[in-house]
C-alpha cells in the first residue's frame, strides 16, 4: 500500500471520527429539543384541555364534560406532539385524536428514532362519566429532526468527498518528490553512485534531497576510495595477505598468488606458518606480540618459502587489523615485497667494489712498478749506457789517426749506444711519461700528441682540452692517460685512422668528459667480445676503477668514439 494511500486512509478515518462525533453531538441536541419541544407542547395541551373541563364544571347547561370535551376534541383536532385519548366511563374509547400529518413521508430509520426520542410523558385526568388520557408523540419531531439530520449527512457526505478528493491530490501533489526520492534511491541500490536529486518546493523533501545529496557525494567518495584501494591492492607488486589473531589466512591478493605460487582459494583458510622455513618459525608469535600493542613493523628482511619449495628474500611489513567499532587487534595484515634480486645485485654491487678496489691497487702497484722500472732504466742503464758511448768516443778520438779500423768500430759502438739511448727513453716514456709527473695531465697529453704526430705524420691529431683539469690527482691522471695511450694506439695499430680528435673537458658539474674519435675502419661491436681484447677490457676496468662510465659507439667502415665519464666525487 502505497504512502498516498496510507495517508489518505489516515485523513479518512479521522474524518468519519469527526463526522461521528459532530453526528452524535447533533443527534444529542436534537434528542434534547425534541425532549423539550414535546415536553412543552405536552403542558401547553394539558393547560388547554384544563381549562375545556374547568369551564365545562363552572357551565353545567353546557351538558356532560364527557361530552363537552369530546365535543371540544373534535373541533381540536391533531395537537402537536401530543396524542389525546376520550374514555367514556365503561372505559370505551369515545375519541383519539387523529395522526400527524407533518411530513408523514419522512421515515425515520430505527437507530435515529431510537436515539432521538424522549422518554414517553403520559397525563390523564379524570373526569365526569369518563377519562382523559395526554400521551405525548415525538413522531412529528422526529421527522423533523431527520430532515435536518439528513441535510446534514448529505452535507457532510459531499464535504467528506471533496475533501477526501482534494486530499488525495494534494498528497499526490506533495508527495510527488516521493517518487523521485525512491527512483534515486533505487539507481543507488543499482550501484549508480551519480544520481542526485533537484531542489523541491516542499522543505521537508528539499532537506531529504540535500541530504541525500551529500550522502551520494560521501558514497561514490568511499567508493571511489574504496575502488582505488582495491585496484591498489590488486594491481600492487607487493604481496598483500590479512591474517586473524589465529594466524588463518583471509585475505590473499594476486602479486601474493604471483610470488608463492599459491591460489587463493588454496592458501584461504591456512595458516601463515606455511610461508615460514623451519628457522623462522618463532616469527609470527613475535610480531603478534607486537601487533597486541598497536606496533608497526616496517621493512623487515626476513625469508618465506614459496609453494615449490624455493626459498625467498622479501621484505616484510606488518600492521595490526582494528576492529573499528572496539578498538581491539583482530588481526595484522602483511605486505611482502620480493628483494631477491636486489640482494642479489646488492652481493653483485659489493663484489663489484670489491673488484674496483682490487684493479684500483692494481692498477697503482702496476704503475708503481712502472715508474721504478722506469727510474732504474734512466738511473743504471742509462749510465751504463753514457758510459759506453764515452768510452768509444774516446776510443775513436786516440785511433782516428793511427788505427782507422779501430776507430770505425768505435763510431758504430757510439752509433749503437745512440740507438740503445733512444729506445730506451722511448721505453721510459711509455713506462711513465716525464712529463705527467713534473707538468700535469694536459701537458702531457700534449706532449704525446705531439709524439704522435712526429712518428705518424701522416695522421691528423687535433688535440681539445677545456676546464679546470690541473690538480685532478696522480691516479686519475695516469688513468686517464693510459686511456688516452690505449685509444691511440688501437686507432693507429688496428683501425687505420687518418684523423683522430681528443677531446677532455671539465664541466661546470666537475663531471669529467673524455672523447677518443677516429676515422678508421670501425667495428661490429655486436661481435666483439670485449673479455678477450684486453686494450678494451683494461680501458673499462681503469673507468670502473674510478666509478665512471665507459662507451664505445662504432659502426663499420665509418670509425669508432670512445667515452668516459668520471663523476665529480672520483676526481675531488
Amino acid at each position: 500500500m502505497s504512502l498516498r494511500v496510507r495517508f489518505n486512509l489516515l485523513i479518512t478515518t479521522l474524518l468519519l471520527l469527526l463526522m461521528l462525533a459532530v453526528g452524535y453531538v447533533v443527534i444529542k441536541g436534537m434528542r434534547i429539543s425534541t425532549e423539550e419541544s414535546v415536553e412543552a407542547a405536552t403542558r401547553v395541551t394539558v393547560q388547554l384541555l384544563d381549562t375545556v373541563i374547568i369551564n365545562s364544571r363552572q357551565n353545567p347547561e353546557w351538558g356532560y364534560t364527557h361530552d363537552v370535551m369530546h365535543t371540544f376534541l373534535q373541533s381540536l383536532g391533531h395537537v402537536r406532539s401530543s396524542e389525546i385519548f376520550l374514555y367514556d366511563s365503561h372505559g370505551d374509547l369515545m375519541y383519539q385524536s387523529p395522526p400527524s400529518t407533518y411530513r408523514a413521508d419522512e421515515t425515520p430509520p430505527r437507530w435515529f428514532a431510537r436515539m432521538v426520542e424522549p422518554a414517553p410523558e403520559v397525563v390523564s385526568r379524570r373526569i365526569r362519566f369518563g377519562m382523559l388520557v395526554v400521551a405525548s408523540d415525538a413522531m412529528g419531531a422526529i421527522r423533523e429532526s431527520w430532515n435536518s439530520f439528513k441535510s446534514l449527512l448529505w452535507i457532510e457526505l459531499g464535504f467528506f468527498v471533496v475533501l477526501n478528493g482534494m486530499i488525495y491530490w494534494m498528497l499526490g501533489y506533495w508527495l510527488k518528490p516521493a517518487d523521485d526520492i525512491l527512483r534515486a534511491i533505487s539507481e543507488v541500490e543499482r550501484g549508480n553512485l551519480t544520481v542526485r536529486l533537484p531542489r523541491f518546493k516542499v522543505p521537508e523533501f528539499s532537506r531529504i534531497a540535500q541530504n541525500f545529496n551529500l550522502m551520494g557525494e560521501s558514497l561514490r567518495a568511499s567508493t571511489e576510495e574504496n575502488r582505488r584501494l582495491a585496484l591498489i591492492v590488486k594491481q600492487t607488486a607487493d604481496a598483500i595477505m590479512i591474517h586473524d589473531l589465529d594466524g588463518n589466512i583471509s585475505f590473499w591478493n594476486p602479486a601474493a598468488q604471483q610470488m608463492f605460487a599459491y591460489a587463493p582459494e588454496d592458501i584461504i583458510g591456512q595458516s601463515a606458518n606455511l610461508l615460514l622455513p623451519p628457522d623462522h618459525e618463532s616469527e609470527l608469535s613475535r610480531h603478534f606480540e607486537r601487533g597486541a600493542v598497536s606496533d608497526k613493523v616496517e621493512h623487515y628482511d626476513t625469508q618465506r618459502v614459496a609453494r615449490d619449495g624455493k626459498l625467498l628474500d622479501v621484505s616484510l611489513s606488518i600492521a595490526p587489523l582494528m576492529d573499528p567499532n572496539t578498538g581491539e587487534v583482530i588481526g595484522e595484515i602483511c605486505s611482502m615485497r620480493d628483494i631477491t634480486e636486489r640482494k642479489l645485485a646488492e652481493e653483485t654491487a659489493r663484489k663489484l667494489e670489491e673488484n674496483r678496489q682490487l684493479t684500483h691497487l692494481i692498477q697503482r702497484h702496476i704503475e708503481d712498478e712502472r715508474r721504478s722500472l722506469a727510474r732504474e732504466l734512466h738511473d743504471e742503464l742509462g749510465q751504463y749506457v753514457t758510459a759506453i758511448k764515452t768510452f768509444a768516443v774516446a776510443i775513436a778520438n786516440k785511433t782516428r789517426v793511427e788505427m782507422p779500423n779501430i776507430e770505425a768500430s768505435a763510431q758504430t759502438i757510439v752509433s749503437a749506444a745512440n740507438h740503445i739511448y733512444d729506445g730506451m727513453h722511448n721505453i721510459i716514456r711509455h713506462l711513465r711519461p716525464g712529463s705527467l709527473d713534473n707538468l700535469g695531465l694536459s701537458d702531457a697529453l700534449r706532449d704525446a700528441v705531439a709524439d704522435w704526430q712526429a712518428q705518424h705524420p701522416e695522421v691528423k691529431f687535433n688535440l681539445d682540452l677545456s676546464g679546470k683539469l690541473n690538480l685532478l690527482g696522480e691516479s686519475l691522471n695516469i688513468n686517464l692517460y693510459r686511456i688516452v695511450q690505449e685509444s691511440v694506439t688501437n686507432a693507429l695499430r688496428h683501425a687505420g685512422a687518418t684523423a683522430i680528435d681528443i677531446s677532455l673537458a671539465r664541466r661546470e658539474d666537475g663531471n669529467l668528459i673524455l672523447f677518443i674519435k677516429d676515422n678508421g675502419v670501425g667495428m661490429n661491436m655486436c661481435n666483439v667480445d670485449q673479455s678477450r681484447h684486453f686494450g678494451l677490457l683494461g680501458m673499462r676496468e681503469r673507468t670502473q676503477a674510478l666509478y665512471g662510465i665507459f662507451n664505445i659507439d662504432s659502426i663499420p667502415g665509418q670509425g669508432s668514439t670512445i667515452s668516459v665519464m668520471i663523476p665529480e666525487k672520483t676526481n675531488l
